[in-house]
């Protein structure tokens, strides 16, 4: 058996806000856009029938969906209230790398977006088999619908970083 990432599903309130958090201000790009109407639109979740808009966003044009944005309507929605703050057990996050940080943390403070953790950066010395050494900086802001995403870019060590009991 062999599984693969497909796509992270938000269920949002309204797609228009969200299109403008994760194309309009993380620049992700629409690479389909469709609207579901009437019973088999519902069915798939276990609702009535309804409409739903669904945009597909990736990276850029040619690459593979990474979040999958669907607006429900004509039927009611229960709300989710997740913490904020601080995370909660069964909370989700999605973490996208990024190579422009700066301009996207000033984006989101002109866009009025909360964070959870303001920029930070913290540098990693080691390299492990699933992840590079360097300085890691990352910021967890909540998108429209209160769903945290974490934006982290790894820069290289500015200065070789001392190991704990070594002689500098």
């Amino acid at each position: 058996m062999s599984l693969h990432f497909s796509r992270y599903t938000i269920f949002c309130r309204d797609l228009d806000a969200s299109l403008r958090f994760y194309r309009d201000t993380l620049g992700l790009v629409i690479v389909e856009q469709k609207t579901l109407s009437g019973p088999m639109a519902g069915g798939l979740l276990q609702l009535p029938a309804c409409t739903m808009r669904i945009a597909l966003l990736a990276a850029d044009h040619d690459g593979p969906v990474i979040v999958g944005l669907f607006e429900i309507s004509d039927t009611p929605l229960q709300q989710l209230q997740p913490p904020l703050g601080q995370p909660a057990h069964g909370q989700s996050a999605l973490v996208l790398a990024t190579d422009n940080f700066d301009a996207l943390h000033g984006a989101l403070v002109q866009g009025g977006y909360r964070f959870l953790t303001p920029p930070l950066a913290y540098p990693k010395a080691q390299a492990s088999e699933r992840s590079p050494a360097g300085l890691y900086r990352e910021m967890i802001v909540y998108d429209p619908d209160n769903v945290p995403v974490s934006l982290l870019q790894i820069d290289p060590l500015p200065n070789p970083v001392a190991q704990p009991g070594a002689s500098v």
